[in-house]
């Protein structure tokens, strides 16, 4: 019985420790502050694009998208989440850049004869037709490695020389060259001979 008082004793006069304050949330930054961080990481992240572009006009434009893309997270994400966030930006739309690139020359570069598709009577079969090869030859674009398939983007998309192509690449002119064949190889074993203009 005693034993029984003397905890409850001790329960009573136990001292109770204070409840763990809860971790605030980082605050949110101000204008001024993300201002800074664009003008800081604009030259970055240029550098950053342009092994990923085909060229420095490309490089800063997809840099420019990327940080304007950022600003509708200002006001919901932590300043220490944006860099995070603005390099998958980036990548992202670079990718979209390289995309619309490919399209933009599979359309100018497909076989208008064979597809007929500037006829003013073309039906819609025929444009379908026209849209599933823009799709196969994306879709083997993408699947080559990528050294590859960044010389042949830099040599059929943007039109650049060979010795432009190894300048930009830091390779030899022969090694572009070899990229160029092994391209062209793959492409027409995937797509086959039909699109041999396209590509």
């Amino acid at each position: 019985m005693e034993a029984r008082a003397a905890m409850i004793r001790n329960r009573d006069n136990a001292t109770i420790a204070p409840a763990p304050e809860a971790p605030e949330s980082e605050p949110r930054a101000d204008k001024h502050s993300f201002d800074t961080f664009i003008r800081s990481q604009f030259h970055h992240l240029v550098q950053f694009l342009r092994s990923r572009t085909a060229s420095e006009q490309d490089a800063e434009d997809a840099a420019q998208e990327s940080l304007t893309k950022l600003l509708r997270y200002r006001d919901t994400e932590p300043a220490s989440a944006w860099k995070q966030l603005l390099y998958r930006i980036a990548l992202n739309t670079a990718h979209d850049q390289y995309r619309n690139a490919v399209i933009r020359h599979s359309f100018d570069h497909v076989a208008i004869e064979e597809l007929d598709i500037v006829a003013p009577e073309h039906s819609p079969e025929q444009g379908a037709i026209f849209d599933q090869e823009v799709m196969r030859i994306s879709i083997a674009i993408e699947s080559l490695p990528p050294k590859c398939q960044r010389v042949y983007i830099l040599k059929r998309v943007y039109g650049l020389s060979r010795v432009e192509i190894a300048e930009r690449c830091g390779i030899s002119v022969k090694m572009v060259e070899k990229h160029l064949a092994t391209a062209l190889a793959r492409l027409k074993s995937m797509v086959g001979n039909s699109s041999t203009d396209t590509l």
